[in-house]
């Protein structure tokens, strides 16, 4: 349906059916477990969430990684819960500093680490095949999978949603367009822009990780073109920078959605199952669907 992965650009600015495509269905509710589990990551106690499909293992299994510094939304859960009834084993960090975990939120920095150490959870885990473990990341969470990616080998596909990969330029956007925060987190993490805290742009630039990604990895990149949170030139100099060093990679670009598209089903659905916007939720679901069958 998506067509192969290929090591060149294959950029698809969907304007489909949902025959052409084929909507991702609802699985119907299985025995789908749910887990509060407590691990470590650089010595703090951090939780996370894990979704077990029913069966037996080893597994495939994915790292889902959420957006924004405010813990596990019901989009989020939601959408670890249809991966595991696809079959998935799904791990859910609440990153440090979230929904008890210890630590403070320092966006896109420590939580990468919590990542990783979630990475090694699923790799001992005996459901979890250790060889087919990939990582899906939306805003936030996306940035934190690819900066995850480029220090391992171990994650063998990544699904990057609406994510910010250029950190100089998406500051200067939100400069121009009057969105940058003057909350303690922002003024924190950035302080007056990239002169002032060179070091804390530098080690959250994900297109500075591109180089570092294993190369033979499949990279999914869905945006929405009316994303006024995280433009769509963020996708698309990804997608060049992926493209430089022939790294296997699909663009998704999606002509109707705004920011927080795969999560936000449930506000989506209320404009109408005919919209849109909601159409192009499930045809992305479909597309991540697809990609992971593939890739793990």
């Amino acid at each position: 349906m998506l067509g192969p992965m290929r090591p060149a650009a294959w950029v698809l600015v969907l304007g489909l059916t949902a025959t052409a495509l084929g909507l991702a269905q609802t699985a119907p509710p299985g025995d789908v477990r749910e887990e509060a589990v407590t691990y470590l990551s650089d010595g703090l106690r951090v939780k996370a969430r894990v979704f077990w499909p029913a069966g037996e293992g080893p597994r495939p299994a994915v790292l889902f990684n959420h957006g924004g510094v405010s813990g596990l939304s019901e989009g989020t859960l939601d959408r670890c819960r249809e991966l595991a009834q696809a079959g998935y084993v799904v791990f859910a960090s609440s990153y440090r500093g979230e929904d008890g975990s210890e630590g403070v939120v320092e966006v896109a920095k420590g939580e990468v680490n919590d990542v990783l150490a979630g990475l090694e959870w699923l790799r001992k885990h005996p459901r979890v095949d250790p060889g087919r473990i990939g990582a899906v990341g939306t805003s936030h969470g996306a940035l934190v999978s690819l900066l995850a990616a480029s220090r391992t080998d171990r994650i063998k596909a990544l699904v990057f949603a609406y994510g910010v990969a250029d950190i100089y330029a998406w500051y200067a956007y939100l400069r121009r367009t009057g969105q940058l925060g003057n909350d303690a987190l922002t003024r924190r993490t950035y302080g007056d822009g990239p002169q002032s805290r060179p070091e804390s742009f530098r080690i959250r630039h994900g297109l500075g990780a591109v180089a570092k990604l294993p190369p033979s990895m499949p990279v999914l990149i869905l945006q929405g073109a009316k994303d006024t949170v995280v433009p769509l030139e963020q996708a698309q100099a990804l997608a060049k920078a992926l493209e430089a060093r022939q790294q296997p990679y699909r663009l998704l670009v999606y002509p109707n959605s705004a920011h927080g598209f795969l999560i936000n089903r449930k506000t989506l659905r209320k404009q109408g199952e005919g919209s849109a916007a909601y159409r192009e939720s499930l045809q992305a679901w479909d597309a991540l669907l697809g990609f992971l069958r593939e890739n793990l």
